[in-house]
């Protein structure tokens, strides 16, 4: 007879059946531990859709649904599509989990047998959201074959884009666990991808946001489209960088200056066009702005001929000096101006005759000096 059949079978003090209680849960515990032993398979399995089953009529104690999925990207040899025995996998490819709008979600690598795995994706419980897979940073001289989940036929007969690397969309449930999207890539001399984007990164300093970015076997690639969102979800386009038209193994170097960034978390992401017209995106990456003292917004216009504005933001009321430096760094011109918290847009004088050139315009404050280039026109 266990624990608790004697504890509803006796009639105990309260102290007494405590005591019993806690043995037993030391004795399931120790059983749960003994098949964990006996039966390795089921340690750390994840536990989905649990409910207080004493108090399963309180919603905020049911336990939010979360799905997975993976699996695998191989080589296809004879590039049939097609999962082959002794057709091995490939590491180090990254991995993009998009939603149905292809905004970027997380993103994974492949391990050294070529399996990836998302793990806690949040969907709500009882519902259902549409995904779609990315496979990029393939090497060169290869091509995508049938990007594929290998275990339901009508995504198998189904081709997905071969250009983009993505899968058609696919429905993911709570609590389901789907190790079946997988990507095949095949040795393909002469059918080169658009390109390989080496990194993608950037940082806050002087007030600028500053973008950095590389990319190998850069082929048939138009140009690259720069987007920022503040919420990481819903992106908009602030620049354009036309392509340097870098060839097979050749590396180009690529930079973006955006001085407009909002106070905060700015999220950033490449789309990269080819001459087609088609695009994929490069994953985000995410920038705080951290404004203390002042911060130049922007200089307008830029070229200016005879009249140019600067437009600083500040945290606190102040004087501070706009200095006119031409581009040896010499001083040609200097004014002072009183700012407000917030933005000021300050008008800069005694520079209509000045020589056409290149300038740099100087803000100073009692805790910081910034500087942003600016072109003269004759």
């Amino acid at each position: 007879m266990s624990i608790k059949n004697i504890i509803l079978n006796n009639g105990l003090t309260t102290a007494a059946m405590i005591s019993l209680l806690l043995i037993a849960d030391c004795q399931q515990a120790n059983a749960q531990s003994d098949m964990a032993k006996t039966n390795p398979s089921k340690v750390n399995m994840p536990v989905l859709n649990t409910v207080s089953t004493d108090t399963a009529t309180d919603d905020s104690l049911v336990v939010n649904n979360f799905a997975s999925l993976g699996d695998f990207v191989w080589i296809d040899n004879n590039a049939n599509g097609i999962q082959d025995k002794g057709e091995p996998g490939i590491s180090n490819i990254e991995v993009i989990l998009y939603d149905s709008l292809l905004n970027i979600i997380d993103s994974k690598y492949t391990d050294d047998s070529g399996y990836y795995h998302f793990n806690k994706i949040s969907i709500e419980a009882g519902s259902s959201r549409t995904f779609i897979v990315g496979f990029s940073n393939i090497p060169p001289n290869y091509a995508y074959t049938n990007l594929i989940t290998d275990s339901i036929m009508q995504y198998v007969s189904n081709k997905s884009d071969t250009i983009s690397g993505r899968t058609k969309p696919f429905v993911l449930h709570a609590g389901e666990n789907r190790t079946d999207i997988d990507g095949g890539i095949k040795n393909a001399p002469g059918v080169v991808l658009p390109l390989i984007i080496n990194q993608f990164n950037g940082n806050y300093s002087d007030g600028f946001i500053h973008l950095g970015w590389s990319t190998y076997s850069e082929i048939n690639v138009d140009h690259f489209d720069v987007e920022r969102s503040t919420d990481g979800v819903n992106f908009r386009q602030i620049g354009k960088i036309t392509s340097a038209g870098g060839q097979l193994s050749s590396i180009m170097n690529y930079n973006y200056m955006d001085i407009t960034a909002d106070r905060g978390n700015n999220y950033y992401r490449l789309a990269i066009v080819d001459i087609n017209g088609n695009y994929t995106y490069s994953k985000s990456i995410m920038l705080n702005v951290d404004v203390k003292g002042i911060s130049v917004m922007i200089v307008y216009p830029n070229p200016f001929s005879r009249r140019v504005k600067i437009r600083v933001n500040c945290d606190k009321a102040e004087k501070v000096k706009v200095n006119v430096l031409n581009s040896n760094g010499a001083l040609v011109s200097t004014m002072d101006a009183q700012t407000n918290v917030g933005d000021n847009n300050i008008d800069i004088t005694k520079v209509e005759s000045l020589p056409g050139g290149v300038y740099f315009i100087e803000v100073v404050s009692s805790t910081r000096s910034l500087k942003t280039r600016v072109m003269k026109l004759n």
